[in-house]
């Protein structure tokens, strides 16, 4: 794959290696466990039990708080899901008898509509989100070092044709899962508009759909992870397929693609994966729905990270997703698309439910001709 898609990197990553190397490091030679607190540090440096405070003042003296100057500009700590749009102040208060003058109200109104617009622009380009991570009453099962530290982060579906640039892959959503966690964990917690499916013609039985409608979490989805030159095919199921099998089969055909194989998604820990970090890695369910993935960071577990095994996979962050509106009433939200219909001016035409019903049929029975299918708005794919 690397001759046709050129890795700006080519330094491959096997997770259960690296986890070695930084505890090498961490572990000095002669120290039993990793350096973690003053105590490690003593019996690293070899430090007696009672050194009469000289650790302590060794301590004090290379704190990087010493280093510090009257000039020093205050940095405020920045997470962009804590930022709050209030109105602008002016520049002073205005008196009240001020306010009796048609020039002061106007300037004061002019103020306001800025301020709106702003406040508008902002929030227009702000679009993606931090998930807010509570202090949880679980215990701590989790130990800081000893596990690697994986961050995925996907995109959504994109339309694409050989030689034609049709679509951009768009961030979708941030996960961060541990290297002991197997790749079905991630898929199973997992949702895509697609999961909702198949989406059938029901113009001549509309009841048949209702919204919203939630995927059963114990069917059977069938789908594989490409990391590297490996399948990853999730087979727990009887009724799942083994996708990689006709790619295979082609991919021997061809000359550029060197060799591919498979492995089975329920046996593969993360940290069995090899990989180039940022060098697109693939994940296909539903038959064709194919959502592009880069792992962005492969690092130890610090003691700043979530220590519950539970939390994992962890949503990190996710983009916000436009809510396309009916294209009648632009008030509630799409749930159905008419296609072909002899009484639309447009094709296709997104319609929510009151305007379908009060336009395409009467007394339950349908109007004219048309095709009618099911519209899932497009959602995180990671649930919270």
């Amino acid at each position: 794959m690397e001759k046709i898609y050129k890795p700006k990197t080519e330094k491959v990553i096997a997770v259960w290696e690296a986890l070695a190397e930084f505890q090498a490091v961490l572990k000095p030679a002669g120290l039993s466990r990793v350096i973690d607190s003053n105590a490690d540090i003593m019996e690293a440096l070899g430090f007696p039990v009672n050194n009469n405070g000289r650790f302590d003042m060794l301590m004090q003296s290379i704190d990087v708080g010493q280093l510090h100057s009257e000039k020093d500009v205050l940095v405020a700590p920045f997470h962009p899901a804590s930022i709050k749009y209030g109105p602008d102040p002016l520049a002073a208060p205005i008196p009240e008898k001020a306010m009796k003058f048609k020039c002061v109200q106007n300037a004061v109104e002019m103020h306001k509509g800025k301020t709106r617009r702003n406040v508008e622009a902002r929030l227009r380009y702000n679009k993606h989100r931090y998930t807010c991570k509570g202090v949880s009453t679980l215990p701590n099962d989790l130990t800081p070092y000893q596990e690697m530290l994986l961050v995925l982060r996907f995109y959504e579906p994109f339309k694409y044709k050989v030689g034609l640039r049709v679509g951009h892959p768009k961030f979708s959503h941030e996960v961060y899962v541990l290297s002991s966690q197997f790749l079905t964990e991630l898929k199973d917690c997992s949702f895509c508009s697609s999961d909702a499916g198949p989406f059938y013609e029901l113009s001549e039985n509309r009841s048949a759909w209702s919204l919203p409608r939630v995927p059963n979490e114990e069917a059977a989805k069938p789908g594989f992870f490409f990391i590297h030159d490996t399948f990853y095919n999730d087979l727990r199921h009887e009724s799942q397929h083994d996708y990689s099998e006709v790619i295979l089969k082609w991919a021997e055909r061809q000359s550029q693609i060197g060799e591919l194989r498979k492995a089975r998604m329920e046996e593969t820990r993360f940290g069995d994966l090899r990989f180039r970090i940022g060098y697109p890695q693939l994940y296909q369910h539903q038959g064709n729905c194919e959502h592009l993935f880069v792992v962005s960071d492969c690092r130890l577990l610090m003691p700043s990270d979530v220590l519950q095994r539970s939390q994992y996979p962890l949503l990190n962050s996710y983009s916000i997703h436009r809510i396309m509106q009916c294209n009648v009433c632009s008030l509630s939200e799409v749930q159905f698309v008419v296609r072909n219909s002899n009484r639309q001016i447009f094709d296709p035409v997104y319609l929510c439910l009151t305007c379908l019903d009060s336009y395409h049929y009467k007394d339950g029975e349908k109007i004219g001709e048309f095709e009618l299918y099911p519209y899932v708005q497009s959602r995180c794919m990671l649930k919270e």
